[in-house]
């Protein structure tokens, strides 16, 4: 098992989170994790995916939590920096268009 870090910077009112390492069954709860350590509420978060090289269900899972936590707070959730399998993954579940991606 593979360990899972989040990096975590605000830049001009977004909060960026920024895994390194897969987000799979084991470490998607890091990910999740982060947005709940923060102390405010953020207007726009973005997540840099650029580190991430394999993602499962349950990184889409988490995905998911972060867009409908932010969706509640009235904040934006852009996803950037998606490599190939997470993009795949992404097409092949129909969520593409779901998430506003910033390539």
């Amino acid at each position: 098992m593979r360990t899972l870090s989040v990096a975590v910077s605000h830049n001009q009112g977004t909060v960026v989170l920024r895994p390194h390492g897969d987000v799979d069954q084991d470490n998607a709860p890091t990910l999740t994790g982060a947005l709940e350590k923060l102390e405010q509420p953020c207007r726009s978060l973005a997540v840099d995916l650029s580190q991430v090289p394999f993602m499962d269900s349950a990184g889409l899972h988490a995905l998911l939590f972060l867009e409908r936590r932010c969706r509640a707070q009235g904040a934006r959730l852009i996803l950037t920096g998606v490599r190939d399998q997470p993009a795949r993954l992404l097409d092949l579940v129909g969520l593409t268009g779901h998430f506003s991606i910033i390539r």
